[in-house]
C-alpha cells in the first residue's frame, strides 16, 4: 500500500504544472531573491523609484554592475524581485543571442521606434535591439508555459506592441 501512495504522488508531481523558473542574473533570481538581498549584494541603489505597484532599484554610473551601463531590479509589494533589466556595455549581436537562448519563438518590435524585440517566454527573457541591430537591453522575469501552436495553417504570429 505504501508503494501505491508513492506512485500516486509521483504521478501527481508529473501531471501538475510546475512554476516556470526565471533565469538568474549575477545571483539574483526573479521570483526568489528579495530586494534586501539585492541591496546586500550590490549596495544601496543609485535611485529607488515607485512604478505601478513596484519599486525599481536602479544601479548606474559607478554603481552599475560589471558589464552593464545600468541594472534595474523590479521589486513587488511583497519585497521579491520579479524582473531584472540590464543595459549592456558589451556589444552583442543577434547571433550571440541565438547562440545563448536559441532561435526566438516570438519576434515583435517597439511600437514607436520599430526597434526589434525578441521574446523567449518560457525562459522569461526579452531582448531589445538598438537601431544598429546590437543588443541594447535584456529583461529577465519568470518564464511561462510553452506557447500554443496556431490553430490554423500559416506562420503569421500576432505582434503585440511593446512599451518602453
Amino acid at each position: 500500500m505504501r508503494s501505491f501512495g508513492l506512485i500516486v504522488l509521483f504521478a501527481l508531481a508529473i501531471a501538475l504544472p510546475a512554476p516556470a523558473r526565471a533565469r538568474a542574473w549575477k545571483g539574483v533570481n526573479p521570483g526568489a531573491t528579495t530586494g534586501a538581498e539585492v541591496v546586500e549584494k550590490f549596495g544601496e541603489p543609485t535611485t529607488k523609484t515607485k512604478r505601478t505597484g513596484r519599486t525599481v532599484l536602479a544601479y548606474y554610473g559607478d554603481q552599475a554592475p560589471d558589464g552593464t551601463r545600468q541594472a534595474q531590479f523590479h521589486v513587488d509589494a511583497t519585497g521579491v524581485v520579479v524582473e531584472i533589466t540590464i543595459f549592456l556595455t558589451a556589444h552583442l549581436d543577434a547571433d550571440s543571442i541565438e547562440g545563448t537562448y536559441g532561435k526566438p519563438p516570438q519576434k515583435t518590435f517597439v511600437e514607436d521606434t520599430f526597434q526589434k524585440v525578441w521574446l523567449y517566454p518560457t525562459q522569461g527573457v526579452t531582448v531589445y535591439f538598438n537601431k544598429e541591430g546590437a543588443v541594447e537591453a535584456l529583461t529577465f522575469a519568470a518564464g511561462t508555459k510553452a506557447l500554443p501552436k496556431p490553430a490554423s495553417g500559416g506562420d503569421k504570429e500576432a505582434t503585440p506592441a511593446v512599451a518602453r
